[in-house]
């Protein structure tokens, strides 16, 4: 029943594989399964190096203003990544189904099935997502332009590759959603009680 209504139905998985997997070259689950890592993990990782780095070089410099809104970033940055993290690691144990290339072998062509499961919701969207809504309010017109490629290409590839049902995808963007408002309501709370 669930599956046939998260998968089946609301994925339109046949459809879409067969539409989205004229994109797909030789080894491309291979490429993604190394480069979804840089979406997850290693995006927060740089992120916060970069931020840490600016700190210190303006931090004797910097305005009040400059500072509170580092500060404000790198502690939602930390809080939601924990968030979502958890989350994700949960729902995904509890959710295991098979790989697109294992339920349609007649539609998604991998390569060299690896038997790497990621159940709902998607990992490298959430955090891809995360991130976006984190930077949108300091970016600037063409940097939210590039950050919603961003997003795009992580949540194509996702699928692409195979490694992801559509479902997951939107399940796995949603978590991102969300992730960073619980990180910056916790962080509005925190500093009401602190102030008090």
């Amino acid at each position: 029943m669930v599956k046939g209504l998260l998968y089946d139905w609301l994925g339109l998985n046949e459809w879409l594989f067969t539409v989205l997997y004229s994109l797909h070259f030789p080894y491309l689950d291979s490429v993604w399964r190394f480069a979804s890592y840089g979406y997850s993990y290693w995006t927060v990782a740089f992120v916060g190096v970069v931020i840490g780095y600016r700190y210190l070089r303006i931090r004797r410099t910097a305005t009040e203003q400059q500072l509170e809104s580092m500060g404000e970033f790198m502690a939602v940055l930390v809080l939601a990544f924990s968030l979502i993290w958890c989350s994700v690691y949960t729902f995904q144990h509890v959710t295991l189904m098979p790989r697109p290339w294992v339920a349609l072998p007649d539609v998604v062509a991998a390569q060299a099935p690896f038997l790497w499961h990621e159940g709902l919701p998607a990992s490298a969207p959430a955090i891809a997502l995360m991130f976006a809504c984190l930077a949108w309010r300091h970016a600037s017109g063409p940097v939210r332009k590039w950050l919603q490629v961003y997003v795009a290409f992580g949540c194509l590839m996702s699928i692409v590759s195979g490694i992801n049902w559509p479902v997951e995808v939107a399940a796995g963007a949603l978590m991102g959603w969300l992730g960073v408002c619980l990180g910056r309501w916790y962080f509005r709370f925190g500093r009401r009680l602190v102030a008090r």
